[in-house]
């Protein structure tokens, strides 16, 4: 594939707010509706939402009002907008659209506007490096939705399930952390510069229903200490297990810090672009402020600082672009979710939690759906 005219990347994520008094209500009854990480049926969630939410938004606002604004979207744009500029010598002509399972745009509003702009090829990337029931899951079940419920939506879609263990990936993320570790400890040995990787955590009874996204974490995390050779790297979990009842992945961050106190980290690069390619509540709160506070009191005169995230990084844009040509040429681990003039695939047989999965990255082929040469 040469040409990118009329090929769409819907470049899909959980998305994340600014506005308090207007989105924090719906954001929270959405994520509780459709978060497959909430052990319950689709029948219940209708009735428990209302009280899901009195249980939970004093929680999640007291954090929104210490952190202020997330910039997500905007953020996201700057990230799309500089994606969409290195597409252009790789497929010219093809547009770059943002969608999210739990704010606006919703990924189902992003697809009708696909569909209107005459896009008739679409790769689905998640923002966010793993293949996870409740990441790139999610975001690949609402298009399926979309598409149950609009047949006549007669594009050919693929879906990316991961790229955690692509080699340009990895580069990417070491790149960016020497180089973030280097402006803002000038003059600090790099030994005594401690990276603590925050990542998007789980709770465990999806693990056991076969979700592999901590274990392509852990792999990462192994990818970058041989990239880094030169930093201490630490690694724990962002869990919003603020709803009672499940049992999360650890460590997790905050839980970690004892040890970075313990070992005199004095300089502390944290970090959450494993799993996170815009800051997040997850990242902005869980770091930036529980993690940093305690490191900063427990050691007078540390410095702790929360790098940037992938938003304007040329080489992180330079690799979706590549991924999205690659993906159309039926290169690295992707799905088909429709094939032109054939019917999509129904929801629930991709990102489902138990979907059967070969690999910790592959799913196993659909019966009568296989890669076909393209023309």
């Amino acid at each position: 594939v040469t040409s990118g005219e009329n090929v769409g990347l819907l470049f899909a994520s959980h998305g994340d707010i600014d506005d308090v008094a207007t989105e924090l209500e719906p954001y929270i009854k959405t994520s509780f509706k459709k978060n497959v990480g909430i052990p319950l049926p689709g029948w219940s969630r209708d009735i428990l939402t209302n009280p899901a939410y009195a249980l939970s938004v004093r929680t999640v606002r007291a954090q929104y009002d210490i952190i202020g604004p997330t910039r997500y979207k905007a953020n996201s744009q700057i990230q799309a907008d500089l994606v969409a500029e290195k597409l252009q010598p790789l497929l010219p002509g093809a547009k770059v659209y943002l969608g999210y399972n739990f704010t606006d745009s919703l990924i189902e509003e992003t697809m009708a506007q696909m569909r209107r702009d005459g896009i008739e090829t679409i790769v689905v990337i998640n923002k966010g490096a793993q293949f996870s029931y409740a990441s790139s899951g999610e975001n690949l079940e609402d298009v399926l939705d979309y598409l149950d419920k609009n047949p006549g939506y007669d594009a050919e879609i693929l879906g990316v399930l991961s790229y955690s263990d692509d080699a340009r990936f990895t580069d990417a993320l070491a790149k960016a952390i020497d180089s973030d570790a280097k402006r803002i400890f000038p003059g600090v040995p790099e030994k005594e510069i401690c990276v603590l990787m925050g990542s998007h955590g789980l709770p465990t009874w999806l693990i056991g229903r076969g979700d592999s996204a901590i274990i392509q974490m852990e792999q990462g995390i192994i990818d970058l200490r041989k990239a880094l050779p030169q930093y201490p790297i630490y690694h724990g979990y962002l869990n919003d297990d603020f709803f009672p009842g499940a049992q999360w992945v650890a460590p997790k961050a905050i839980d970690l810090a004892p040890q970075l106190v313990a070992d005199n980290c004095r300089y502390v690069l944290m970090d959450g672009r494993l799993s996170f390619t815009t800051h997040h509540r997850a990242t902005l709160y869980d770091l930036d402020v529980e993690v940093k506070q305690l490191i900063e009191k427990e050691l007078p005169g540390s410095k702790v600082v929360l790098a940037p995230n992938f938003d304007a990084d040329p080489n992180f844009a330079q690799f979706i672009a590549e991924l999205t040509r690659d993906t159309l040429n039926l290169k690295g681990k992707s799905v088909y979710l429709k094939k032109k003039g054939q019917p999509a695939l129904a929801p629930d047989t991709v990102g489902a939690p138990g979907v059967v999965l070969d690999t910790v990255t592959h799913l196993k082929p659909v019966q009568g759906w296989s890669p076909a040469p393209r023309r």
